[in-house]
């Protein structure tokens, strides 16, 4: 009788559940990738932005107008948080000097004609210089620099309304008719880390999860497939089973780690979660299966497990870009925005955001939830297809091998 259509599915699953535990506390990199990686990586990302903020960023004021007022101004913009003056020079090129090697991220000129011109009622105009290179610097930067000079500025324009006989509260009215209220929802101090970390957190499950099980399965086409396994992976029956006994396996060690990755680290380190754990770990549990159908279906392409390296290595960029935190997904190419869909972390992504930072219920984001389970569903057919042509060919190479 053949032997392929009489195992026990439970049976098979079973046992290929605990040879995968072998497989991957038996590999040195696998192990690096599953345990030390995902230890390390979220401590180092949250201790490099745990600042949240770039304070004292140093600048310098070139003050041609050595005056009570640009004396001021200059004591203001370096009682802002955002900023430091690290110096106070009468000369633009030697401020420019001080940029060009990168002693300062920016340079504040005020004129020699600034005094003059404020007891003129003329216009007065400061030039700020920032490093538009560096984003979260410039904004500092100009933030300070901003408020600074609209605050002297509203004070001046107060004591010019004052001055033509108006009461304070008219002179405050007549300034500033239409004011302004903004509030910043969800991140209410602009942190880095805050609106980052998230983010980052998914993507290093992702990556080490994708890695490791190409390593494994590199390992194995090395190594050699043990025969059992070959065997019972000729039918779509048996390489279903072969997956979901692999997926076993991945899934107990890295729900494990999303527990540390996804609650630990955010508490240590104070990032803030405002969903309720119960929901985010529901949601998550489909983008830790889609990962694992989607590197079994990756890991079958590897002859090699330095192909993993050379290959994955590398996706952790485009999937950053790809999950639109960093830049929307609708202002992308629509040939990468269908690119992004098929990428668990997309999806991912939005939705625990959602969750952790919006606090949004889980009926706001169970499309995104809905779209990972369709990825698993579809990674998962994908992988035991793959599975089961794999072993076909490895089949007939060993009988091949057996004749000759």
């Amino acid at each position: 009788m053949n032997k392929k259509h009489t195992y026990n599915p439970l049976s098979i699953i079973v046992k290929v559940w605990f040879d995968e535990y072998k497989n991957i506390f038996k590999d040195g990199g696998v192990i690096m990738l599953f345990l030390v990686a995902v230890f390390i990586y979220p401590l180092i990302y949250a201790f490099a932005y745990n600042g949240e903020l770039a304070k004292e960023v140093p600048v310098v004021v070139v003050d041609e107008s050595n005056s009570q007022l640009s004396r001021k101004l200059i004591s203001m913009l370096d009682a802002t948080d955002e900023v430091e003056v690290v110096s106070r020079i009468s000369n633009f090129q030697e401020g420019k000097a001080m940029f060009d090697e990168s002693k300062v991220y920016g340079v504040v000129y005020i004129s020699d004609d600034f005094e003059k011109d404020i007891l003129s009622f003329k216009t007065a105009t400061v030039s700020v210089y920032a490093d538009a290179a560096y984003m979260i610097i410039y904004k500092q930067i100009m933030t300070a620099s901003t408020y600074a000079i609209g605050t002297m500025s509203a004070g001046v324009e107060i004591q010019r309304r004052m001055a033509k006989g108006n009461q304070l509260e008219e002179a405050y009215i007549e300034r500033d008719p239409l004011p302004i209220e903004v509030y910043s929802l969800y991140n209410p101090r602009g942190g880095y880390a805050t609106y980052l970390m998230p983010a980052v957190l998914l993507l290093i499950l992702q990556q080490t999860l994708l890695l490791g099980i190409g390593l494994i399965g590199g390992t194995l086409k090395e190594k050699g497939t043990p025969n059992y396994v070959i065997r019972i992976g000729t039918g779509i029956r048996g390489s279903s089973a072969i997956v979901f006994g692999k997926s076993l396996a991945y899934f107990s060690v890295y729900i494990l780690n999303t527990l540390y990755v996804l609650v630990v680290v955010p508490r240590m380190f104070n990032i803030p979660m405002r969903g309720d754990y119960t929901e985010m770990l529901i949601f998550v549990a489909p983008f830790i299966l889609s990962i694992i159908f989607m590197g079994i279906t990756i890991s079958t392409f590897f002859k090699k497990r330095e192909h993993v390296l050379m290959i994955l290595l590398f996706t952790s960029i485009p999937f950053m870009f790809l999950s639109g935190f960093s830049w929307p997904i609708d202002a992308m190419p629509q040939w990468q925005q269908y690119l992004s869909e098929i990428v668990p972390s997309t999806p991912a992504i939005k939705g625990f955001i959602a969750i952790t930072q919006r606090g949004a219920f889980f009926s706001d984001v169970i499309h995104y939830w809905l779209h990972l389970w369709g990825l698993t569903v579809v990674y998962f057919i994908s992988s035991s297809i793959l599975i089961r042509r794999l072993m076909k060919k490895e089949m007939q190479r060993r009988v091949k091998r057996a004749k000759s």
